[in-house]
Order: C-alpha cells, then structure tokens, then sequence
C-alpha cells in the first residue's frame, strides 16, 4: 500500500479541503465558536469538523491548521466519517461514497490498527474497572480489619486505665500501710522506753523496800535485847 506522507504545507489544509464536499450534509450547530488562527475560507468547514466531534482543538482553543497531521489522525477522521455515514448522520452521493471508500481503503493499516488499539483500551478499561472493585473488596476487608483492630485497642485502653486505677489505688494503701507501720514502730518505741522505767522504779523501790525491812529487823532485835524501863 502506498505511504502518504503530510507536511506543514499540506497538513490540515489538505484534510479540509479533501472532506469540504462532505460538509454540507452535516447538521449545524446554534452556536459558533471563535478559531481565531482559521482563516475566513476555511472557518466553516474546521468549525462543522470540530463541531460534530471529527477533529478537536488544541487546549489553548486554537485550531493550529498549519501543524502536520499523521496518517492515525486522518484516518480516525475517515472512520468517525464513515460511521456517521452508516449511522444515517450524514448523507452523501455515489461520488461521495466511493471517496470515502478510496480513503478507506488508503487507511485500512490504520484503521485496523486504530480498532485494535480502541479494543486493547477497551480491555484495559475493563481490566482497571476490576481491579477497582478488587480494590473496593480489598478496601471494605481492611476497613473491616481495621474496625476490627480499633475495638481491640480499645478494649486494651479500658484495660489499661483499669490497671492504672489499680495500681494507684494500691500504692495509695501501700503508703497508708507504711504510715501505720511508721506509727506502731514509734509506739512501741515509746512502750519499751515506760516499761524500762517501770522496771527500774520498780528495781529502787524493791531496794528501799528490802532496807525498810532491815531497819524494821534492827529495831525488832534492838529492842529485845534493850533493857526495859
């Protein structure tokens, strides 16, 4: 098949010159928007192509018709043509078909191409909307886990404010324990210091007894062997 080859010159002019006489059968839209790098010749035909979706503008608005085109880019313009032909959306002659199934049939690599491309992408899209559910089962069991692992460290946080509690409550008692140890001992500190001076006022007066005794003998025997009066 013969290779076309596009340049700057016969870029977009020559798609727009080749698709004018299709033009005229496509519906018009209320509302114009301005291109303002089209010139006044071409300004009706780059706005119905771009109009009915055949060709887009740049995102700067500009239309840039001096731009080579690729073979891909006329030949997905040759496809949207024929299926808004087939689908009633355009109406043209015998000279009209056998244009565009000349073109066809100049583009066929392409347009072969372009389909198994747009089936591969079909695919993919297909592929990323299981995988998006996958991800959406994926998501709702680790929100679950998740669900599931926030209760468990919340009960472990109640567990360990309750053990806080105890351990402050016992070291509460452990302190009031101390200070009832602390308060016995110096009891009983006090205790044996009364008892060791109870043992020892009761040690002088076991001694000043005993003397008392002896003096009272001593006077007894005294006064056995005194002469009466």
């Amino acid at each position: 098949m013969k290779q076309l080859r596009w340049t700057s010159k016969w870029g977009m002019k020559t798609i727009v010159l080749g698709l004018c006489f299709l033009l005229t059968a496509l519906p018009a839209l209320g509302q114009s928007r301005p291109y303002s790098d089209v010139p006044d010749w071409a300004y009706q035909a780059v706005k119905k192509l771009v109009d009915n979706g055949y060709l887009e503008l740049y995102e700067d608005g500009t239309f840039q018709g001096n731009n080579p085109v690729d073979r891909y880019t006329l030949a997905l313009v040759v496809a949207k043509l024929l299926t808004s032909l087939g689908e009633g959306g355009i109406r043209g002659g015998q000279e009209d078909v056998a244009l565009l199934r000349k073109l066809s049939n100049e583009f066929q690599n392409e347009l072969v191409l372009l389909t198994l491309k747009n089936k591969e992408l079909e695919a993919r899209l297909v592929q990323i909307e299981q995988g998006k559910l996958i991800l959406a089962e994926d998501q709702t069991k680790n929100t679950s886990s998740l669900q599931l692992l926030s209760a468990e460290a919340k009960g472990l946080r109640s567990e360990i404010v309750g053990l806080r509690s105890q351990v402050a409550e016992l070291l509460q008692e452990k302190n009031r324990l101390e200070v009832q140890l602390y308060n016995l001992e110096k009891n009983q500190e006090k205790q044996k210091d009364k008892i060791e001076s109870l043992q020892a006022e009761l040690a002088q007066e076991k001694k000043t007894n005993r003397f008392l005794l002896l003096f009272v003998a001593l006077i007894g025997v005294a006064g056995v062997f005194l002469p009466a009066q």
